[in-house]
């Protein structure tokens, strides 16, 4: 099979994807944690998969669109299943233990950790002053992690971990630009349905009229953002998109006054704060890096 030409950057309409994609992402946290009052990570992660994933059957079938079942590069498409169902699971964890804006602090470090994949996984050489950025960068963590002694640590260990995957996923998803965003997302969604259904026996229970609401907004507002997130991914490059992610914050933060009434204190800007300096740090060194004479070895960055 032939592969498509190289698609190219669109970088305003990867920005607009971006920006939509973690709004949606953000009120996706929100549906998740108050549905963990009566559910349980199994069932949210099952329910925001399937009920996003009828509307993509229907839509096939009715269109007649099976090209859209095709994947160019069927390897990296279902490592990124993989990892996608990973993070979706960590993610919903963490929600249920953290506030979603202090959960989305920890999210955010997924640009620190970025680099530190690249250096052991794609041998891609990282020099002191972004090894120096990255450090400074999870001295942020630790502060909002640490200074009251009231967040959960099994809740920042699970956001942790949810943003090695987030991390993975971002790079992942660049890999596959010239795949249709559409079957990206579909099959993760598709992956993301099968694998928690194999527990749904032992954990399922009937939602009532309210939580079928939640899960219903919980499936439009996921699958949307990961057809977001994959186009964003598509059309622009990673280090044009990231400062995107920390808007979360923001629409979290807002959540969390709406909802539950629970203003973060000042540790959790101050590290976000940090966590952000370090990262857009980061991209000028790859940038200054990047402008280097390519005859020069040495890595200054």
């Amino acid at each position: 099979m032939t592969y498509k030409s190289e698609q190219k950057d669109n970088i305003i309409r990867g920005m607009v994807f971006a920006a939509a994609a973690f709004f949606l992402l953000a009120v996706m946290g929100a549906c998740a944690k108050l549905l963990f009052t009566n559910h349980n990570v199994f069932e949210i992660t099952f329910y925001r998969n399937f009920l996003a994933l009828l509307p993509m059957l229907a839509y096939i079938a009715m269109r007649r669109k099976y090209t859209l079942l095709v994947a160019q590069n069927k390897k990296m498409l279902t490592f990124r299943v993989l990892v996608g169902v990973g993070g979706l699971f960590t993610t919903f964890a963490a929600l249920d233990h953290l506030p979603i804006s202090d959960a989305t602090v920890l999210f955010m470090t997924s640009n620190l950790i970025i680099p530190v994949l690249a250096f052991f996984f794609l041998k891609e050489h990282v020099g002191p002053y972004r090894w120096a950025a990255i450090a400074i960068g999870f001295c942020g963590v630790v502060l909002v992690a640490g200074p009251t002694g009231q967040m959960s640590f099994f809740g920042v260990f699970l956001a942790l971990g949810a943003a090695c995957f987030h991390a993975s996923i971002q790079t992942l998803l660049r890999k596959l630009k010239n795949e249709n965003a559409f079957t990206v997302t579909f099959y993760f969604i598709l992956g993301g349905t099968l694998v928690p259904a194999l527990a749904m026996p032992w954990y399922a229970s009937l939602p009532d009229t309210h939580n079928s609401l939640l899960f219903v907004a919980l499936a439009i507002s996921g699958g949307l953002a990961q057809y977001c997130l994959t186009s964003a991914f598509k059309y622009a490059p990673a280090t044009v998109l990231a400062p995107f992610n920390y808007t979360g914050l923001l629409w979290a933060t807002g959540l969390d006054i709406l909802i539950w009434s629970y203003v973060p204190g000042w540790p959790v800007f101050v590290g976000a704060a940090i966590i952000i300096g370090a990262k857009l740090y980061i991209l000028h060194r790859e940038r200054v890096r990047r402008n280097q004479c390519p005859r020069v070895d040495q890595d200054i960055s």
